[in-house]
């Protein structure tokens, strides 16, 4: 496994103040599928401000206005636990941020309506809640979740340098969408890596195929951009004799 030599794409890391705005594109973009009314979506933000407190603390976070993707890097797995361990005790502060509000909230409303008993039960019914639309959105995330686990099986066939991207979300600015984009494939080509990810959806797979990425294998569902300078000593390894089947 070859590591990128070049830095991240210069001037699209997602600066701390942005993350709320990022959040809300992510909610909007990745947010159930069953959570169609935007108000309701709106409502997965805090799980997605989380997300991408995460990512941003490891350097992974591009943005442009409202756009935003993740873009990571292949490292050893050693050192991608070391991170998981380091960024645990981050994401319990940020998710008890987010509970900590919302449950005063619910025991203030609750109180001034109901006495004490009302508040705690409007407190209780409060993180019920929150806690639902947590376990709601991980449940849709399953899918992706096995997607992922197909990708960096497939990645190890992959010779020279490549990167993952993936979480493309760009809320109502296509503008935005599209110049980061162009700016992540410029970088991709100045630099000669290749660029895989997995769609979270039809939409998603329409766009990456316009951005020049195709399947990696057939029936595959990780999709692979080889970059455009041409020389380039990027190529695919020899395919094993035995193809892995979807699941």
């Amino acid at each position: 496994m070859t590591a990128p030599a070049a830095a991240a794409p210069p001037g699209l890391l997602a600066p701390w103040r942005s993350l709320p705005r990022i959040a809300g594109a992510l909610a909007q973009a990745f947010a159930p599928a069953a959570a169609r009314p935007r108000w309701l979506r709106r409502l997965f933000a805090p799980f997605w401000l989380i997300e991408a407190g995460v990512q941003r603390c490891s350097g992974r976070v591009l943005c442009c206005g409202a756009a935003t993707l993740v873009l990571r890097r292949p490292q050893p797995w050693t050192r991608t636990a070391w991170q998981s361990v380091l960024l645990l005790p981050a994401a319990v502060a940020a998710f008890t941020a987010v509970l900590t509000p919302t449950a005063l909230a619910g025991a203030f409303v609750g109180g001034a309506v109901a006495g004490a008993d009302g508040g705690r039960w409007a407190m209780h019914g409060a993180l019920l809640v929150v806690a639902a639309l947590l376990l709601w959105q991980l449940a849709s995330l399953v899918r992706a979740t096995r997607a992922g686990t197909r990708l960096r099986r497939e990645v190890r066939t992959l010779r020279g340098p490549w990167a993952e991207v993936g979480s493309l979300a760009g809320g109502r600015d296509g503008q935005a969408t599209r110049d980061l984009v162009r700016g992540l494939l410029t970088w991709a080509d100045d630099n000669g890596i290749a660029l895989v990810a997995v769609a979270a959806d039809e939409r998603l797979g329409r766009l990456y195929g316009r951005a020049g990425f195709e399947p990696l294998s057939p029936a595959s569902p990780v999709l692979l951009r080889r970059p455009s300078p041409p020389g380039s000593s990027w190529r695919p390894a020899p395919q094993r004799a035995r193809q892995t089947t979807l699941t």
